[in-house]
């Protein structure tokens, strides 16, 4: 019951700043590269500094689990390739003959599949956090209240960027409140399931590699690429530093008793 009740916290509190943001619509509108960059550090920093350590403590450094990874990140390849052709929305890109139009100019790309990407990671990460949460209630009250403060702090950040970005990739605010609803629901559904399955859960351990994987990939294939070019040096080290703060974010959380 503990571990529900503050799994919802999370996502109510996770949820409300996404909604603070949606309602800044020229601070989103102005600062969305910086953003974006902010979102790229986060998630690269979450998947390598947080759910890769982690994933090494729990399952092991063996062999299965870089292939599980690696595996991931071809299977997100290939299903936004096959998605995009069958939709009709091929992945264009900056060589395909469209003039540059100037250093602010950046190419206005069909997304295809991308949003679905971004679904597919944050609902299996809110999921993992679930587990997480009950598995450490499992433990003990303390530790269970300790882990839902950490998870809170990255968590907060996260669902801000992912509304940043779905709106980046041309979502309407309202579509963008109702996915991440879903990605909200998966955190719950983890509680679940470890509610079902007691303490014989280790097979949700094999989820860290593929949702650092995916992370890894929406991060570098899908959100790099977007990031608009910058005509002074001051925009880019701006850019840049955005970038950086996001994976400062993430190592200042995990110093947090608990995360």
């Amino acid at each position: 019951m503990e571990a529900g009740i503050a799994v919802a916290a999370i996502q109510a509190v996770a949820m409300a700043a996404a909604l603070w943001l949606s309602a800044r619509h020229r601070l989103l509108e102005r600062g969305m590269g910086y953003l974006v960059s902010l979102a790229v550090g986060v998630l690269l920093a979450t998947a390598l500094l947080h759910i890769m350590p982690e994933a090494i403590i729990t399952v092991g450094n063996r062999p299965a689990l870089w292939f599980t990874f690696l595996a991931t990140i071809f299977v997100l390849f290939c299903f936004e390739r096959i998605f995009a052709t069958l939709t009709g929305h091929p992945v264009e890109t900056p060589a395909q003959g469209e003039p540059d139009c100037g250093p602010h100019h950046h190419h206005h790309h069909e997304h295809g599949a991308r949003p679905v990407s971004l679904i597919f990671g944050g609902m299996l990460h809110s999921f993992v956090d679930g587990v997480s949460v009950a598995a450490a209630f499992a433990a003990g009250r303390r530790i269970g209240w300790l882990t839902a403060v950490a998870i809170t702090l990255h968590e907060v950040p996260h669902r801000m960027g992912d509304y940043a970005l779905l709106r980046h990739l041309h979502v309407s605010p309202a579509r963008a409140q109702r996915f991440l609803l879903l990605i909200a629901a998966a955190a719950m559904a983890g509680v679940a399931i470890v509610g079902v399955a007691g303490h014989t859960f280790d097979a949700t351990n094999w989820l860290l590699p593929v949702s650092a994987a995916s992370f890894v990939y929406i991060a570098l294939v899908n959100l790099m690429p977007e990031l608009p070019g910058e005509s002074t040096i001051r925009s880019v080290c701006l850019q840049l530093a955005c970038m950086i703060a996001g994976a400062i974010l993430v190592a200042l959380v995990l110093r947090v008793p608990g995360s």
